[in-house]
């Protein structure tokens, strides 16, 4: 909406209001007062015959017309680990509207699967197998340019556009209400990798700092292509963690999104006390 429109809209809103206002006021001290009923004769009642007791007659009962209060919803129970991905892949899929994200999350050992995904971006991996999301479709975009012949394309930075306004657009209160929820199943998947010096929240926190620890990329990104496999020219970019390769990927744009996101996040996460 212009400028120019949401003035406009302001000021029908504020007229309606005004002359409304005015139309009530006008109607409460001009309408005219009500004629003076004429004085009633009182006459005297009737004194009963002796010997007939009259009996006083019943008041009339009142309707109760109040609505009764609604019952109390039941208190969501958590389903066990192995019987968890209808629910859990449920609600993900409510963190975006129309379910929109059924087409990048799996439906299978969903809550393993992010736990093991998450565990690896701790420490910068990317894992290639077993995601708990799907990649992007289409290769990779590649123009004929630069020192090497061939630089990254800005086109392959659009395939990644609808999953990072999703996760921009996510509201961060139904998210962590979530999180809470499912803890106790993050964190006994979680355990089913055998670290006890650690916990899922603590890394949870670790692979946000990655990702937000991401470098810059200069533009255009020079590759090359030794084998099967384009690689970035630059030896020290193509050594850098597989999480920092994706937010280059994505491009910087996108991922300055992403780590803004991250970041309100993280601030929220840091406040969460998970149970022991």
């Amino acid at each position: 909406m212009s400028e120019e429109n949401s003035s406009r809209g302001w000021i029908i809103g504020l007229a309606v209001v005004v002359l409304v206002a005015l139309g009530a006021y006008f109607y409460l001290t001009s309408a005219p007062e009500p004629e003076a009923p004429p004085p009633t004769v009182s006459e005297p009642e009737p004194e009963p015959e002796p010997g007939l007791e009259l009996e006083p007659e019943p008041e009339p009962e009142v309707a109760d017309t109040s609505e009764p209060e609604p019952a109390p919803e039941p208190e969501r129970e958590l389903p066990p680990l192995n019987e968890s991905d209808e629910e859990v892949r449920k609600d993900l899929l409510s963190l975006a509207p129309d379910g929109a994200l059924g087409r990048w999350l799996v439906s299978d050992e969903v809550i393993r699967k992010w736990v093991a995904a998450v565990n690896a971006a701790s420490s910068g991996q990317m894992m290639a197998k077993n995601r708990p999301y799907k990649s992007p479709r289409g290769s990779l975009a590649v123009e004929k340019q630069g020192a090497t012949g061939m630089t990254l394309s800005e086109d392959n930075y659009r395939r990644y556009d609808t999953p990072v306004r999703l996760l921009a657009n996510m509201d961060n209160d139904a998210a962590m209400a979530l999180y809470r929820f499912w803890y106790p199943r993050l964190a006994e998947a979680f355990g089913e990798l055998g670290m006890p010096d650690k916990t899922f929240h603590s890394q949870v926190l670790k692979a946000i700092d990655v990702a937000l620890d991401a470098p810059e990329a200069d533009q255009p990104i020079q590759l090359v292509r030794p084998s099967v496999y384009f690689k970035f020219a630059d030896p020290k970019m193509e050594r850098l963690p597989g999480v920092h390769k994706l937010m280059i990927r994505m491009g910087p744009d996108n991922a300055a999104r992403v780590q803004e996101k991250l970041r309100a996040l993280k601030s929220e996460l840091e406040q969460f006390q998970p149970p022991q």
